[in-house]
């Protein structure tokens, strides 16, 4: 039983770090739009990301789309 949950640890680590190295990867693109993203909580295959200035009212949904292109499963909520 405590594998099981060592693996699941390792697999949220290892998702948290993923969808990290994704929002750093768009950091460029936010930069240029005055805005910011960041991973606030992680849990149940639920991301909540904090979006700052306008990316955050746009309807590209380009920050969802990164994330779900290479972690399809992921549940993104952007706030």
């Amino acid at each position: 039983m405590k594998e099981r949950q060592v693996m699941a640890d390792k697999t949220t680590v290892s998702t948290e770090e993923k969808i990290r190295e994704i929002l750093q990867g768009l950091e460029c693109i936010l930069t240029a739009h005055d805005s910011c993203a960041e991973l606030t909580e992680f849990k149940d295959n639920r991301a909540v990301i904090y979006c700052g200035g306008p990316c955050m009212k746009c309807d590209n949904r380009c920050i969802e789309g990164a994330i779900k292109e290479q972690l399809p499963d992921i549940e993104v909520i952007i706030q």
